[in-house]
């Protein structure tokens, strides 16, 4: 079994002060501090994320099948998936409940797809 992590234990491992640098990256922890030095897109790019979920960051850089497979060697556990996870509204609207024009409740209403689930 994997170690489990806490989001405020990871975040103290942010890569300032000497600290080691940890990212979250799909649930999972990873120590980066051994490939600050290493990284093609240079130290500042991981620093960045220290302590926090790089996940968008991660996917949006495009990387290689192999950066992927290399990304094991520095994983240390995952994110306690009993604690939730805060995600930060990108707008305003997206904090406020959607009315349902057909029924009044304050859930959006239910769109019908092609029989995809995201969800």
């Amino acid at each position: 079994m994997s170690q489990l992590y806490e989001l405020s234990e990871v975040a103290q491992q942010n890569g300032k002060n000497g600290k080691p640098c940890w990212l979250i990256i799909k649930g999972n922890v990873y120590d980066v501090t051994k490939f600050l030095a290493e990284h093609p897109g240079g130290s500042d790019a991981l620093l960045e994320y220290g302590g926090k979920d790089a996940t968008k960051a991660f996917k949006k850089a495009g990387h290689s099948s192999d950066a992927e497979k290399d990304m094991k060697n520095y994983k240390i556990g995952e994110i306690n998936s009993a604690e939730p996870i805060q995600i930060q509204p990108t707008s305003i609207a997206a904090t406020k409940p959607v009315e349902n024009t057909i029924s009044g409740d304050p859930e959006p209403a239910k769109k019908s797809s092609s029989g995809f689930c995201c969800c």
